[in-house]
């Protein structure tokens, strides 16, 4: 290492791991998280950080902030290094081997951690922690070095990126048992007008296509409630006797024989292809995780 670089002072791995969060949180205040204290120790540390350099890391104007060059590259040095050293430490001081998974929180509850007994069961020093994330967000993540695994509905993923085909997301309408009425002729469309439904607010590809497929059928469609997530959704057809549109692996959610599913014309047009994401790169910093990648491509398929 550069004697020079030794000698000054103001560059440390606190200081680093300081101006990575700040990065991360898109600011001195969101880093602090409300702490008067904290913030005045980000906001010194970043400008010895910056003397430490000769270089502006951050622009700064009010009520913006943004990465410069050098504080983007800086990050980029900075990240890598900071997680070789703590996966270090985990194995020195016999630590689990942490795994940051991203996915959207329906994947995670009901098709994530119902399969991930294998894996923990075949290492005891692994360990996972979930982000419940939009697709947009997981990709940029794993971009960034800040996730090591996600799982996003995709047929792309992108430069930097590599994917896994974890099969294909089909949804289904998810009622109680029993909740149509079972007469000879009766269509799909019919059925679909019997049940009391749960939709998720503004609609989505999902109910955007099945509202179009009522309207064509002229069905009317009975939405008795409307939600931020399908995990709500679900709860509401257990709870409340409801209908809603669901990945059909959603079925692990509920006890057997207390609902039922029903294949609909207009979802098939939203089927989507699953992938599991991870960057090269990422693996490159983190080589623990080369052989996780195909153990979890193999233990999530569908």
């Amino acid at each position: 290492m550069s004697s020079s670089l030794l000698s000054r002072r103001g560059l440390s791995l606190e200081r680093l791991a300081s101006f990575v969060a700040v990065g991360d949180a898109g600011g001195l205040s969101a880093a602090a998280e409300g702490d008067a204290v904290r913030q005045s120790q980000l906001s010194r540390q970043l400008k010895e950080l910056e003397e430490f350099f000769g270089v502006t890391l951050i622009e700064r104007r009010r009520g913006v902030f943004r990465l410069t060059a050098a504080g983007r590259g800086l990050i980029e040095v900075a990240r890598p290094a900071l997680v070789r050293l703590e996966d270090f430490d985990r194995r020195c001081t016999a630590q689990l081997t942490e795994v940051h998974l991203g996915a959207g929180e329906s994947v995670l509850v009901w098709l994530v951690s119902p399969r991930l007994r294998t894996l923990l069961d075949k290492d005891p020093n692994l360990g996972f922690t979930f982000h419940n994330l939009r697709s947009e967000e997981i990709l940029t993540r794993l971009r960034q070095g800040r996730l090591d695994f996600g799982i996003v509905r995709c047929s792309t993923v992108g430069a930097g990126l590599t994917s896994a085909p974890l099969g294909k997301v089909e949804y289904a309408l998810f009622m109680s048992a029993g909740a149509t009425r079972k007469r000879r002729g009766t269509t799909a469309a019919q059925k679909l007008g019997q049940v009391p439904l749960v939709l998720l607010e503004g609609g989505g590809s999902v109910g955007d296509a099945l509202t179009d497929w009522a309207a064509s059928n002229r069905i009317s469609l009975r939405v008795r409630l409307r939600c931020t997530s399908l995990v709500q959704a679900a709860a509401a057809v257990q709870d409340l006797g409801l209908a809603a549109v669901l990945p059909v692996w959603a079925e692990v959610a509920f006890a057997p024989g207390t609902t039922e599913h029903m294949s609909l014309p207009a979802l098939r047009s939203v089927d989507a292809p699953l992938h599991l994401i991870w960057s090269k790169r990422q693996l490159g910093v983190r080589p623990v995780l080369v052989g996780l990648a195909k153990m979890l491509a193999n233990t999530l398929k569908l």
